[in-house]
């Protein structure tokens, strides 16, 4: 028996996939889906924050018209960076002409001197900044947006997502984009897909109707790897041959017993940053033409707002509009979501994303505990040890926060693909 504990995307992906052999499916929310869920409150429908549909992939795209044909509308990028009062097109690096002149001046003379300087690899985030962008894109937008969003020192980040997930245009392009010439879109997620209606929550719901065998609200208790058996917190249990996983790491450690104490030890060293998600429904249609606005400035406590409604009318009532707004912060500290919520407010108004006078007639504040892992040398050195020492016990962990990565959707869905390849 093939046991998949996690009914999101990659564990549902999995269960796809495994066609012909016998599993059975355990997910502790009373939904599938994961974080790649949507509610709903007074005719809204928020998303747990942002998730878009980037398929670079053939097989997921065919996929994905089989199980939702005429759902997914297509998007072209349009986000922002809110810097001094303006909004700067995004990505900020290859758009420079938006900037203040002096600024624009400062940007392009520091990505010219970084380009032209000692090609010595850098080992750290902070140094690659840096090294790739120059000084002034790094004191303008890259440092202080990275700060406010990680929580921790970006010399204490280490690099192996970086290329995939920060656009780096050539230094012709940048020259471009400072003079406002041949400006192009860069980036992964330039073009994207949503669906018309139903928020996020279509996707897995569209996997789990192919799949069959879904235990819901089976909340893990312990995982007993001697006897290959998983124990809930109801009391119930299931035996395995075979256990996949999509719980994030962390949490998956905790639950194993016995579990080897160098294992152990390394379990308080897998950090992550945790987001506030405070989502609102506004009482005045169109508040922005931006998909998503990034905010670096220190007095907003935000780093990104997203428009959802903007994503399709089908989110919000007609004459309305939704706001996604996310808070970062370290699990250890958490916020106290009152205070926030008040600060929030009040700097959407300070932005002029609000008005005074706009009705907020809904809103759902989610707590998303495990949102971004924290790449750091500690991940880079001792992942590899944790898995190899999973897949001695017949564990195999999948999706964003079961392999402990950054992940888009479409990479969830081809680990559970591939996972299912490489079993033995």
């Amino acid at each position: 028996m093939i046991v998949i504990l996690g009914a999101g995307l990659a564990g549902l992906s999995a269960a796809l996939h495994l066609k012909g052999k016998e599993y059975q499916i355990f997910e502790r929310e009373d939904e599938v889906g994961g974080l790649c869920r949507s509610v709903t409150q007074d005719g809204f429908t928020f998303d747990y924050t942002g998730h878009l549909l980037n398929l670079l992939h053939p097989y997921t795209q065919e996929l994905l018209k089989e199980l939702l044909p005429d759902l997914l509308v297509s998007h072209q990028r349009r986000s922002a960076i809110y810097l001094g009062g303006k909004y700067i097109p995004y990505p900020f690096q290859a758009n420079l002409w938006a900037l203040p002149k002096e600024i624009t001046k400062e940007c392009l003379f520091g990505y010219i001197q970084a380009y032209c300087g000692e090609a010595n690899a850098a080992d750290d985030f902070l140094g690659w900044i840096y090294q790739v962008f120059g000084s002034g894109i790094a004191k303008h937008f890259m440092i202080p947006y990275n700060k406010k969003l990680w929580g921790v020192p970006l010399q204490d980040i280490s690099l192996e997502w970086v290329e995939k997930f920060i656009p780096r245009p050539t230094l012709e392009e940048v020259i471009n984009g400072a003079l406002g010439i041949k400006l192009k879109g860069f980036g992964y997620n330039q073009e994207f897909f949503y669906p018309l209606r139903g928020g996020i929550k279509i996707l897995p719901q569209a996997l789990a109707s192919r799949v069959g065998d879904i235990h819901l609200d089976k909340e893990v208790e312990s995982i007993d790897t001697r006897k290959s058996v998983v124990v809930f917190k109801d009391g119930g249990e299931v035996a395995y041959s075979t256990l996949i996983s999509s719980l994030p790491l962390d949490e998956l450690l905790h639950h194993i017993v016995p579990l080897p104490g160098e294992i152990n030890d390394l379990i308080g060293y897998l950090r992550y940053v945790s987001v506030l998600n405070i989502n609102l429904g506004v009482k005045r249609d169109r508040l922005s033409d931006y998909h998503w606005i990034y905010y670096p400035e220190a007095p907003y406590p935000f780093y990104r707002v997203g428009i959802p409604s903007n994503l399709s009318h089908y989110m919000a009532p007609e004459g309305t509009s939704s706001l996604s707004v996310e808070i970062s912060y370290l699990h250890s500290t958490p916020p106290s979501v009152e205070q926030v919520r008040e600060e929030t407010l009040s700097a959407l108004i300070s932005c002029g994303i609000l008005r005074d006078d706009d009705e907020i007639v809904a809103e759902k504040i989610l707590m998303i505990k495990h949102a971004y892992v924290i790449y750091d040398p500690f991940r880079r050195q001792h992942l590899p040890h944790i898995l190899q020492f999973l897949r001695s016990q017949h564990i195999y962990p999948i999706g964003r926060y079961g392999l402990w990565g950054y992940a888009t959707m479409e990479d969830a869905i081809m680990q559970g693909r591939d996972i299912v390849e490489d079993l033995p």
